[in-house]
């Protein structure tokens, strides 16, 4: 059986980061998703510069510019297909 530990943190967050916390049910469960999500991203960059990639911010935001538009033109095809 595997028992899951808690703990208890007191920590201080800037005005911004706050904010977010005010519109959510349960502040705990999503810092601990953040955190697991954060965690995962942080895997697979490693795996990614173990198999010789390199990330940066630059190449980063290239990715992040080309699923934005593919992203656009998927809607405007989906939006084309729709019955008027």
């Amino acid at each position: 059986m595997l028992l899951s530990m808690t703990r208890r943190f007191s920590i201080s967050l800037p005005d911004d980061v706050a904010e977010v916390l005010d519109h959510v049910d349960n502040a705990s469960a999503f810092i601990a998703d953040c955190i697991r999500q954060r965690r995962r991203r942080d895997q697979v960059r490693t795996v990614l510069a173990e198999a010789g990639y390199t990330i940066t911010p630059e190449g980063v935001d290239r990715m992040r510019q080309r699923v934005r538009a593919l992203e656009a033109r998927r809607r405007a095809r989906k939006s084309a297909e729709e019955p008027a």
